[in-house]
């Protein structure tokens, strides 16, 4: 075996201090749970390793015995422990089990991958009290270990894990990838359904979803890092990346990542333009003026509640499962109705999305690198806890030609190039509510156009009126 074994009985006595009651309820599940960790601990080995571990050690031991006289308490090491004490982490083990019992979210049980969390917060306890050790760290380049008598970081308990993990097997269940199929599909939905909307909040929900998405897919961004956007940000380098060639919107994020310390500034561009007509700059463009223009917001988080606090992806995944609903059953194919869209999610389908379209539409592979490596160690250096967000800019914006192609390079078949819309967007952005300015997007690309003072705005949430943009024009 290569770790500690003691009967089930034992392990009660060193955990109970005392023996069994069979007539106990309580006492017999115990011993139940104590078979079962004992068991999985035994064959966190495959059987013929064991197999062939004790045929090895009864050959030598035979063997010995036969050539030197030895006998066995002689040749054999001293098996079993005389203290009445828990030293391999039974009770731990026997947490563990009793956790697993809960309902998981694709089984009937909490799988090896949510049951560890019990061995976290077990050492973090262990190591909260007296079993803390001060002087016992091993340091090896940027690498620290720390050394712990927690029975529950050994090897038995290492072992129990594994032989649970190979009784039970593990279900992984992946967000199904967005495609720019999909996401054209997707706009075309709740472009009609923003224009039929009962109200501001109602297009504002819509505008909001649409931008998530599009932001996730295009920036190559997990779900919980678009929630990060600044609006202020967003704003700081809205009309100088519209003004550059190729044209882009950079995302301006702000906190703590994955893998990194501290809160940092990552600046993401997206571009305006892309093979297959993506809709960044509409629903962009329409949430900003509806944060600047209608509710006199210029700072904060851009996907924030009526109070400002950043709203969490969860208050939008119910929306996305309605609207790829109403795709499933109007755009059959698009999404066929053997396919369950809620196995579609903000978490990671845009990300895993992103990579496979990217790679069939060969995007080079040191492009799909580049675009993913913003949150590697070594562009980490460039964007240092409290390096201003300028600061930031300047550097991404050298490379933003290489990252824009990442996503620029996204086609779809040509049977479903119909499916989205081609219209223009006209969008007003008024200062200190003084019109200063007019953005007009369509497939081609955006226009800024400035503007005089003549022109006032109309409150509303949808595009200006014809007559107003005609005279936008002939100015």
């Amino acid at each position: 075996m290569g770790v500690p074994f003691e009967c089930d009985l034992c392990h009660f006595r060193n955990m109970r201090k005392r023996n069994p009651d069979f007539s106990s309820p309580r006492d017999v599940y115990l011993l139940m749970m104590i078979r079962r960790a004992n068991l999985d601990a035994c064959w966190a080995r495959a059987s013929s390793t064991v197999a062939g571990n004790l045929n090895r050690a009864v050959k030598d031991n035979l063997e010995a015995r036969v050539r030197t006289g030895l006998d066995g308490a002689e040749t054999l090491p001293v098996l079993g422990w005389p203290k009445l004490e828990d030293r391999v982490g039974m009770a731990g083990a026997v947490q563990t089990l009793s956790a697993s019992l809960r309902e998981g979210n694709y089984v009937g049980h909490l799988q090896p991958e949510s049951v560890r969390r019990t061995r976290s917060w077990w050492n973090n306890a262990y190591n909260a009290g007296a079993g803390y050790l001060t002087d016992s760290i091993f340091t090896s380049g940027e690498k620290k270990v720390v050394e712990t008598t927690s029975p529950l970081s050994g090897e038995w308990y290492t072992r129990f894990i594994r032989g649970v993990r190979l009784r039970t097997g593990e279900i992984r269940k992946q967000d199904l990838p967005f495609t720019s199929k999909i996401v054209l599909a997707l706009d075309k939905i709740c472009e009609i359904k923003w224009r039929w909307a009962s109200g501001d909040e109602e297009r504002q929900n819509i505008e909001d979803l649409m931008c998530f998405v599009l932001m996730e897919f295009c920036g190559d961004l997990r779900g919980e890092e678009v929630t990060l956007l600044s609006l202020g940000g967003l704003l700081t380098f809205w009309e100088d990346s519209l003004n550059s060639d190729p044209q882009y919107i950079m995302l301006t994020l702000h906190g703590r990542f994955k893998g990194e310390t501290g809160l940092r500034w990552h600046c993401i561009p997206i571009p305006v333009k892309t093979k297959s007509s993506l809709p960044n700059f509409k629903w962009i463009a329409r949430a900003v003026h509806r944060r600047v223009n209608l509710q006199g917001r210029h700072k904060g988080w851009f996907f924030a509640d009526g109070e400002g606090k950043k709203r969490k992806m969860s208050y939008y995944e119910p929306m996305l499962q309605d609207h790829l609903l109403s795709v499933q059953e109007n755009m059959k194919d698009v999404i066929p109705t053997s396919v369950d869209v809620e196995g579609f999610s903000l978490w990671r389908s845009g990300r895993s999305g992103a990579h496979t379209e990217a790679t069939n539409n060969r995007v080079p592979e040191h492009v799909i690198r580049t675009m993913g490596r913003w949150r590697s160690k070594e562009l980490a250096k460039g964007a240092n806890p409290g390096l201003p967000m300028t600061q930031v800019y300047l550097r991404v914006s050298n490379a933003v030609p290489t990252l824009l192609a990442f996503a620029s390079g996204f086609l779809v078949s040509a049977q479903s190039q119909g499916t989205h819309s081609h219209h223009s967007l006209l969008i007003m952005f008024v200062t200190e509510g003084q019109p200063h300015a007019i953005w007009e997007g369509s497939p081609s690309g955006v226009v800024i156009r400035r503007l005089g003072t003549q022109h006032k705005m109309t409150g509303s949430s949808s595009p200006i009126s014809n007559e107003a943009a005609q005279s936008i024009r002939n100015q």
